[in-house]
Protein backbone atom coordinates (compact mmCIF):
# COMPACT_ATOMS: atom_id res chain seq x y z
CA UNK A 1 0.00 0.00 0.00
CA UNK A 2 1.26 3.43 -0.94
CA UNK A 3 0.99 6.65 1.00
CA UNK A 4 -2.48 8.20 0.49
CA UNK A 5 -2.50 11.46 -1.49
CA UNK A 6 -4.22 14.70 -0.47
CA UNK A 7 -7.12 13.96 -2.85
CA UNK A 8 -7.57 10.51 -1.29
CA UNK A 9 -7.75 12.07 2.18
CA UNK A 10 -10.20 14.66 0.96
CA UNK A 11 -12.45 11.98 -0.59
CA UNK A 12 -12.29 9.99 2.65
CA UNK A 13 -13.40 13.03 4.65
CA UNK A 14 -16.19 13.75 2.15
CA UNK A 15 -17.48 10.16 2.30
CA UNK A 16 -17.33 10.15 6.10
CA UNK A 17 -19.29 13.40 6.35
CA UNK A 18 -21.84 12.29 3.74
CA UNK A 19 -22.43 9.03 5.62
CA UNK A 20 -22.64 10.37 9.19
CA UNK A 21 -24.11 13.83 8.55
CA UNK A 22 -26.11 13.64 5.30
CA UNK A 23 -27.88 16.96 5.99
CA UNK A 24 -24.61 18.89 6.19
CA UNK A 25 -22.98 20.23 3.04
CA UNK A 26 -19.53 18.78 2.59
CA UNK A 27 -18.03 22.15 1.58
CA UNK A 28 -19.17 23.79 4.80
CA UNK A 29 -17.86 20.87 6.86
CA UNK A 30 -14.45 21.13 5.22
CA UNK A 31 -14.43 24.93 5.63
CA UNK A 32 -15.19 24.51 9.32
CA UNK A 33 -12.47 21.86 9.66
CA UNK A 34 -9.86 24.10 8.01
CA UNK A 35 -10.99 27.05 10.11
CA UNK A 36 -10.51 24.99 13.29
CA UNK A 37 -7.06 23.94 12.08
CA UNK A 38 -6.24 27.58 11.37
CA UNK A 39 -7.06 28.70 14.89
CA UNK A 40 -5.36 25.60 16.30
CA UNK A 41 -2.12 26.53 14.53
CA UNK A 42 -2.45 30.08 15.86
CA UNK A 43 -3.05 28.82 19.41
CA UNK A 44 -0.13 26.39 19.16
CA UNK A 45 2.21 29.36 18.60
CA UNK A 46 2.27 30.13 22.33
CA UNK A 47 2.81 26.48 23.22
CA UNK A 48 5.73 26.09 20.79
CA UNK A 49 7.23 29.38 21.97
CA UNK A 50 7.00 28.30 25.61
CA UNK A 51 8.69 24.96 24.84
CA UNK A 52 11.50 26.64 22.89
CA UNK A 53 12.02 29.16 25.70
CA UNK A 54 12.24 26.38 28.26
CA UNK A 55 14.82 24.55 26.13
CA UNK A 56 16.81 27.73 25.50
CA UNK A 57 16.90 28.66 29.19
CA UNK A 58 18.54 25.39 30.23
CA UNK A 59 21.89 27.21 30.34
CA UNK A 60 20.14 30.31 31.84
CA UNK A 61 20.80 32.49 28.82
CA UNK A 62 19.31 32.86 25.35
CA UNK A 63 21.71 33.15 22.44
CA UNK A 64 21.02 35.22 19.36
CA UNK A 65 20.43 32.10 17.27
CA UNK A 66 17.88 30.81 19.80
CA UNK A 67 16.04 34.14 19.69
CA UNK A 68 15.86 33.88 15.89
CA UNK A 69 14.48 30.32 16.11
CA UNK A 70 11.79 31.42 18.58
CA UNK A 71 10.78 34.30 16.31
CA UNK A 72 10.83 31.99 13.28
CA UNK A 73 8.45 29.54 14.98
CA UNK A 74 5.92 32.34 15.47
CA UNK A 75 6.04 33.34 11.80
CA UNK A 76 5.64 29.71 10.71
CA UNK A 77 2.52 29.52 12.90
CA UNK A 78 1.17 32.63 11.17
CA UNK A 79 1.87 31.02 7.78
CA UNK A 80 0.00 27.82 8.75
CA UNK A 81 -2.91 29.90 10.04
CA UNK A 82 -3.08 31.77 6.73
CA UNK A 83 -2.83 28.53 4.72
CA UNK A 84 -5.71 26.82 6.55
CA UNK A 85 -7.77 30.01 6.43
CA UNK A 86 -7.23 30.16 2.67
CA UNK A 87 -8.33 26.53 2.29
CA UNK A 88 -11.43 27.28 4.35
CA UNK A 89 -12.36 30.21 2.11
CA UNK A 90 -11.84 28.11 -1.04
CA UNK A 91 -14.38 25.54 0.20
CA UNK A 92 -17.11 28.18 0.49
CA UNK A 93 -17.40 28.54 -3.31
CA UNK A 94 -17.78 32.31 -3.21
CA UNK A 95 -18.56 34.43 -6.30
CA UNK A 96 -15.68 34.67 -8.72
CA UNK A 97 -15.15 38.43 -8.23
CA UNK A 98 -14.99 38.16 -4.45
CA UNK A 99 -12.76 35.09 -4.70
CA UNK A 100 -10.39 37.00 -6.99
CA UNK A 101 -10.10 39.87 -4.50
CA UNK A 102 -9.55 37.43 -1.63
CA UNK A 103 -6.86 35.63 -3.63
CA UNK A 104 -5.00 38.91 -4.10
CA UNK A 105 -5.25 39.65 -0.38
CA UNK A 106 -4.01 36.16 0.50
CA UNK A 107 -1.15 36.51 -1.98
CA UNK A 108 -0.01 39.78 -0.38
CA UNK A 109 -0.21 38.18 3.07
CA UNK A 110 1.68 35.08 1.86
CA UNK A 111 4.46 37.22 0.42
CA UNK A 112 4.63 39.40 3.56
CA UNK A 113 4.83 36.48 5.98
CA UNK A 114 7.13 34.54 3.64
CA UNK A 115 9.43 37.57 3.51
CA UNK A 116 9.71 37.68 7.29
CA UNK A 117 10.35 33.93 7.40
CA UNK A 118 13.05 34.19 4.73
CA UNK A 119 14.68 37.10 6.57
CA UNK A 120 14.76 35.06 9.78
CA UNK A 121 16.23 32.05 7.97
CA UNK A 122 18.95 34.25 6.43
CA UNK A 123 19.69 35.76 9.86
CA UNK A 124 19.90 32.28 11.38
CA UNK A 125 22.27 31.00 8.67
CA UNK A 126 24.49 34.08 8.94
CA UNK A 127 24.56 33.75 12.73
CA UNK A 128 25.66 30.12 12.42
CA UNK A 129 28.36 31.10 9.92
CA UNK A 130 29.56 33.94 12.15
CA UNK A 131 29.77 31.62 15.18
CA UNK A 132 31.85 29.20 13.12
CA UNK A 133 34.17 31.99 11.92
CA UNK A 134 34.55 33.41 15.46
CA UNK A 135 35.85 30.04 16.65
CA UNK A 136 38.63 30.28 14.06
CA UNK A 137 39.78 33.84 14.82
CA UNK A 138 41.31 35.40 17.91
CA UNK A 139 38.96 36.73 20.63
CA UNK A 140 40.05 40.27 19.77
CA UNK A 141 38.73 39.86 16.20
CA UNK A 142 35.39 38.30 17.23
CA UNK A 143 33.54 41.68 17.46
CA UNK A 144 34.74 42.49 13.94
CA UNK A 145 33.11 39.28 12.66
CA UNK A 146 29.83 40.31 14.32
CA UNK A 147 30.06 43.72 12.66
CA UNK A 148 30.66 42.28 9.17
CA UNK A 149 27.85 39.74 9.38
CA UNK A 150 25.47 42.32 10.83
CA UNK A 151 26.02 44.58 7.82
CA UNK A 152 25.74 41.65 5.36
CA UNK A 153 22.48 40.62 6.99
CA UNK A 154 21.01 44.12 6.64
CA UNK A 155 21.97 44.38 2.96
CA UNK A 156 20.50 40.93 2.13
CA UNK A 157 17.31 41.79 4.02
CA UNK A 158 16.89 44.96 1.97
CA UNK A 159 17.15 42.94 -1.27
CA UNK A 160 14.62 40.38 0.01
CA UNK A 161 12.13 43.13 0.82
CA UNK A 162 12.64 44.74 -2.60
CA UNK A 163 12.03 41.42 -4.38
CA UNK A 164 8.89 40.85 -2.30
CA UNK A 165 7.65 44.35 -3.12
CA UNK A 166 8.19 43.78 -6.85
CA UNK A 167 6.27 40.46 -6.64
CA UNK A 168 3.33 42.18 -4.90
CA UNK A 169 3.24 45.04 -7.40
CA UNK A 170 3.29 42.55 -10.29
CA UNK A 171 0.38 40.61 -8.74
CA UNK A 172 -1.57 43.83 -8.31
CA UNK A 173 -1.32 44.47 -12.04
CA UNK A 174 1.48 47.00 -12.22
CA UNK A 175 3.89 46.77 -15.12
CA UNK A 176 7.08 46.10 -13.20
CA UNK A 177 9.32 46.58 -16.24
CA UNK A 178 7.96 50.04 -16.99
CA UNK A 179 8.03 50.85 -13.29
CA UNK A 180 11.72 49.97 -13.05
CA UNK A 181 12.37 52.03 -16.18
CA UNK A 182 10.53 54.98 -14.66
CA UNK A 183 12.54 54.64 -11.50
CA UNK A 184 15.70 54.63 -13.58
CA UNK A 185 14.64 57.84 -15.35
CA UNK A 186 13.70 59.46 -12.06
CA UNK A 187 16.71 58.17 -10.16
CA UNK A 188 18.43 61.54 -10.41
CA UNK A 189 15.52 63.32 -8.74
CA UNK A 190 15.25 60.61 -6.11
CA UNK A 191 19.00 60.76 -5.53
CA UNK A 192 18.89 64.52 -5.02
CA UNK A 193 15.92 64.26 -2.65
CA UNK A 194 17.45 61.42 -0.64
CA UNK A 195 21.09 62.47 -0.85
CA UNK A 196 21.47 62.41 2.94
CA UNK A 197 20.09 58.87 3.14
CA UNK A 198 22.39 57.69 0.33
CA UNK A 199 25.31 59.47 1.96
CA UNK A 200 24.64 57.76 5.29
CA UNK A 201 24.21 54.38 3.56
CA UNK A 202 27.60 54.64 1.85
CA UNK A 203 29.13 55.90 5.10
CA UNK A 204 27.79 52.84 6.92
CA UNK A 205 29.54 50.53 4.46
CA UNK A 206 32.74 52.57 4.85
CA UNK A 207 32.58 52.30 8.65
CA UNK A 208 32.55 48.51 8.41
CA UNK A 209 35.16 48.16 5.67
CA UNK A 210 37.56 50.71 7.21
CA UNK A 211 37.35 49.01 10.63
CA UNK A 212 37.05 52.30 12.51
CA UNK A 213 35.15 50.48 15.24
CA UNK A 214 33.19 47.30 15.84
CA UNK A 215 29.99 46.41 17.64
CA UNK A 216 30.82 46.43 21.35
CA UNK A 217 33.76 48.85 21.10
CA UNK A 218 34.01 51.77 23.49
CA UNK A 219 34.32 54.96 21.45
CA UNK A 220 34.48 58.68 22.07
CA UNK A 221 33.01 60.94 19.35
CA UNK A 222 34.72 64.28 19.81
CA UNK A 223 32.48 66.32 17.50
CA UNK A 224 29.37 65.69 19.60
CA UNK A 225 31.19 64.93 22.89
CA UNK A 226 29.64 61.47 23.36
CA UNK A 227 31.35 58.43 24.86
CA UNK A 228 29.80 54.99 24.92
CA UNK A 229 29.65 51.48 23.49
CA UNK A 230 28.71 50.74 19.86
CA UNK A 231 25.33 49.01 20.11
CA UNK A 232 24.59 48.52 16.41
CA UNK A 233 25.84 49.70 13.01
CA UNK A 234 22.92 50.17 10.63
CA UNK A 235 22.65 51.04 6.97
CA UNK A 236 21.83 54.67 7.77
CA UNK A 237 22.66 55.27 11.44
CA UNK A 238 24.81 53.88 14.24
CA UNK A 239 23.42 53.46 17.75
CA UNK A 240 25.63 54.15 20.76
CA UNK A 241 24.90 53.21 24.38
CA UNK A 242 26.26 56.11 26.41
CA UNK A 243 28.32 55.57 29.54
CA UNK A 244 27.16 58.62 31.49
CA UNK A 245 23.40 58.04 31.31
CA UNK A 246 23.15 54.54 29.83
CA UNK A 247 21.01 56.03 27.05
CA UNK A 248 20.79 54.83 23.47
CA UNK A 249 21.56 57.61 21.00
CA UNK A 250 21.38 57.44 17.20
CA UNK A 251 24.13 59.08 15.14
CA UNK A 252 24.02 59.43 11.31
CA UNK A 253 26.81 57.40 9.74
CA UNK A 254 28.08 60.38 7.76
CA UNK A 255 28.91 62.23 11.00
CA UNK A 256 31.04 59.30 12.11
CA UNK A 257 33.01 59.02 8.87
CA UNK A 258 33.66 62.78 8.78
CA UNK A 259 34.34 63.23 12.49
CA UNK A 260 37.15 62.32 14.87
CA UNK A 261 36.56 59.07 16.78
CA UNK A 262 38.65 57.66 19.60
CA UNK A 263 38.38 53.89 19.93
CA UNK A 264 39.46 52.61 23.34
CA UNK A 265 39.21 48.88 22.55
CA UNK A 266 40.53 48.47 19.02
CA UNK A 267 43.07 47.51 17.74
CA UNK A 268 44.58 47.18 21.25
CA UNK A 269 42.14 47.10 24.18
CA UNK A 270 44.90 47.72 26.72
CA UNK A 271 44.99 51.14 28.35
CA UNK A 272 47.80 52.85 30.24
CA UNK A 273 46.77 54.38 33.56
CA UNK A 274 48.51 55.90 36.56
CA UNK A 275 48.12 56.90 40.20
CA UNK A 276 50.00 59.88 41.64
CA UNK A 277 50.60 60.11 45.40
CA UNK A 278 52.65 62.32 47.73
CA UNK A 279 54.40 61.19 50.94
CA UNK A 280 55.95 63.18 53.75
CA UNK A 281 59.52 64.44 53.51
CA UNK A 282 61.88 62.02 55.24
CA UNK A 283 60.02 58.90 54.03
CA UNK A 284 62.01 55.91 52.77
CA UNK A 285 61.91 56.32 48.97
CA UNK A 286 62.65 52.65 48.19
CA UNK A 287 60.04 51.50 50.68
CA UNK A 288 57.42 53.74 49.12
CA UNK A 289 58.20 52.40 45.63
CA UNK A 290 58.01 48.82 46.93
CA UNK A 291 54.62 49.40 48.55
CA UNK A 292 53.15 51.03 45.44
CA UNK A 293 54.11 48.04 43.30
CA UNK A 294 52.78 45.67 45.97
CA UNK A 295 49.40 47.45 45.86
CA UNK A 296 48.92 46.28 42.26
CA UNK A 297 49.45 42.58 43.06
CA UNK A 298 46.40 40.35 42.84
CA UNK A 299 44.10 42.95 41.26
CA UNK A 300 42.23 41.36 38.38
CA UNK A 301 42.58 43.42 35.22
CA UNK A 302 46.07 44.84 35.84
CA UNK A 303 48.49 43.32 33.34
CA UNK A 304 51.78 41.78 34.41
CA UNK A 305 53.32 42.40 30.99
CA UNK A 306 54.38 45.16 30.84
CA UNK A 307 54.80 45.18 34.63
CA UNK A 308 53.75 48.11 36.84
CA UNK A 309 56.48 50.69 37.44
CA UNK A 310 56.99 53.51 39.97
CA UNK A 311 58.82 56.82 39.42
CA UNK A 312 59.90 59.50 41.90
CA UNK A 313 58.72 62.45 39.83
CA UNK A 314 59.29 65.63 41.86
CA UNK A 315 59.81 67.41 45.16
CA UNK A 316 56.46 68.96 45.94
CA UNK A 317 55.68 71.89 48.22
CA UNK A 318 54.58 69.57 51.01
CA UNK A 319 55.48 66.04 49.84
CA UNK A 320 57.66 63.79 47.75
CA UNK A 321 55.65 62.99 44.59
CA UNK A 322 55.57 59.41 43.21
CA UNK A 323 53.79 58.13 40.11
CA UNK A 324 52.63 54.52 39.70
CA UNK A 325 52.13 53.49 36.05
CA UNK A 326 50.33 50.28 35.09
CA UNK A 327 48.36 48.75 32.20
CA UNK A 328 44.73 47.61 32.35
CA UNK A 329 43.13 44.96 30.12
CA UNK A 330 40.28 47.24 28.97
CA UNK A 331 39.37 50.87 29.47
CA UNK A 332 36.00 50.06 31.00
CA UNK A 333 37.85 48.39 33.93
CA UNK A 334 40.16 51.34 34.60
CA UNK A 335 37.89 53.38 36.87
CA UNK A 336 37.13 50.52 39.28
CA UNK A 337 40.77 49.40 39.34
CA UNK A 338 42.00 52.90 40.19
CA UNK A 339 39.51 53.11 43.08
CA UNK A 340 40.72 49.76 44.44
CA UNK A 341 44.35 50.85 44.10
CA UNK A 342 43.68 54.00 46.13
CA UNK A 343 42.20 51.88 48.92
CA UNK A 344 45.14 49.45 48.92
CA UNK A 345 47.78 52.22 48.84
CA UNK A 346 46.12 53.99 51.75
CA UNK A 347 45.98 50.76 53.79
CA UNK A 348 49.61 49.76 53.00
CA UNK A 349 50.97 53.22 53.86
CA UNK A 350 49.10 53.19 57.18
CA UNK A 351 50.39 49.70 58.05
CA UNK A 352 54.01 50.66 57.25
CA UNK A 353 54.05 54.12 58.82
CA UNK A 354 54.25 56.07 55.56
CA UNK A 355 52.58 59.44 56.04
CA UNK A 356 50.52 61.15 53.37
CA UNK A 357 50.90 64.79 54.50
CA UNK A 358 48.16 67.37 54.63
CA UNK A 359 48.80 70.48 52.53
CA UNK A 360 50.04 73.36 54.74
CA UNK A 361 51.14 76.96 54.14
CA UNK A 362 53.23 79.30 56.34
CA UNK A 363 52.15 82.98 56.22
CA UNK A 364 54.82 85.65 56.77
CA UNK A 365 54.11 89.38 57.10
CA UNK A 366 56.73 91.94 56.10
CA UNK A 367 55.75 94.25 59.01
CA UNK A 368 54.98 92.77 62.44
CA UNK A 369 51.42 92.96 63.77
CA UNK A 370 50.21 94.03 67.18
CA UNK A 371 46.79 93.16 68.50
CA UNK A 372 44.82 95.50 70.77
CA UNK A 373 42.71 94.16 73.60
CA UNK A 374 39.57 94.98 71.72
CA UNK A 375 40.66 92.50 69.00
CA UNK A 376 41.47 95.01 66.28
CA UNK A 377 44.67 94.60 64.27
CA UNK A 378 47.10 97.43 63.69
CA UNK A 379 50.53 97.65 62.09
CA UNK A 380 53.54 98.67 64.13
CA UNK A 381 54.33 101.64 61.94
CA UNK A 382 50.82 103.04 62.30
CA UNK A 383 49.94 105.55 65.00
CA UNK A 384 48.24 103.93 67.99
Amino acid sequence: MGVPSLNDLKESVVNAVSTTLPWVRVEYALALLFLLLAFLSLWSRRLVKAVLLRVALVDKKISKAEKIVISLSSWISYLLFLLFLNLAVVQLQLPERILEILNIIFFVLYVSIGTFILIRIVDLLLEKFSERVKRKVSPREAPLVDTYYSMISKVINVFIVLIALIAVLDRLGFNVTSLVTSLGVGSLAVGLAAKDTIKNFISGIMLVTDRQFRIGDRVYIKDIDVEGYVYDIGLRTTRILTISGNNLITVPNSKLTEGVIENALYPDPRVKDSVEVGVAYGSDVEKVKELLVKATEGIEGILKDPPPSVYFTSFGDNALIFKLIYYVERKDLAFGIKSLLHERINALFRENGIEIPFPQNDLWFRNPLRVKLDGSVQREDEEL
